[in-house]
């Protein structure tokens, strides 16, 4: 998928690869995640738009417009079928949540800052998000209380990548200051939930369990 007002669809292995044009948001796009069962698209938008489409119409089965900043991060809960998460820019700060089965809204949390990504843990029902303007941290929230597990500190600037390890246990972070950041952050798949919350250092990595 790519776009700048618009995602286009391609098949890299067929010599006509492009197969569909998804036109709908009025400024760049600057988010996209498919679902997990590859049913539903959400995008996102510097329009401060958050569309969900079908892989079989080219026309927004779902136009949510609660966010008041552009819309970059997107994440699917692994745990709940239709459960979505969607953070605004600056001017929003809040961290969304829909359910794309029944276009309901659900509930809504104001952070206090740019929400850059999200990503949900594969293991336990949690999500993290990463942060910009003003604070550039990084938050381990509980779903769907969310009560905060853990602020952690240390990028100087806005947090603009996420990635998360294989095992679900570790992320590592990029900022705009120039660093990687490794933090183990959530519980293995053998043992969910059974560990408190602790600071550490462990070569390098900062953990919380």
């Amino acid at each position: 998928m790519s776009g700048l007002h618009e995602a286009m669809a391609t098949q890299v292995r067929v010599q006509e690869h492009f197969t569909s044009k998804l036109s709908g948001h009025k400024q760049e796009v600057c988010g996209l995640k498919w679902s997990f069962d590859g049913q539903q698209l959400a995008s996102g938008g510097n329009d401060n738009k958050l569309y969900i489409w079908s892989p079989h119409s080219t026309s927004p089965m779902l136009r949510f417009n609660d966010h008041s900043a552009a819309v970059k991060a997107i994440s699917w809960s692994p745990h709940q079928n239709g459960l979505l998460a969607s953070g605004g820019g600056t001017a929003d700060r809040c961290i969304r949540f829909w359910n794309t089965q029944t276009a309901a809204p659900l509930n809504s949390v104001d952070t206090g800052s740019q929400v850059c990504n999200l990503c949900w843990s594969k293991n336990i029902n949690e999500l993290v998000s990463t942060h910009g303007y003003s604070q550039n941290q990084i938050v381990v929230w509980r779903y769907p209380s969310m009560g905060k597990v853990a602020t952690l500190t240390g990028h100087t600037l806005r947090v603009l990548y996420l990635a998360m390890s294989p095992d679900g246990q570790t992320i590592v972070t990029g900022a705009g200051d120039e660093t990687l950041r490794f933090w183990n952050v959530f519980p293995g798949p053998k043992s969910k939930g059974d560990a408190s919350p602790s600071m550490l250092d462990f070569q390098g990595r900062s953990a919380i369990r």
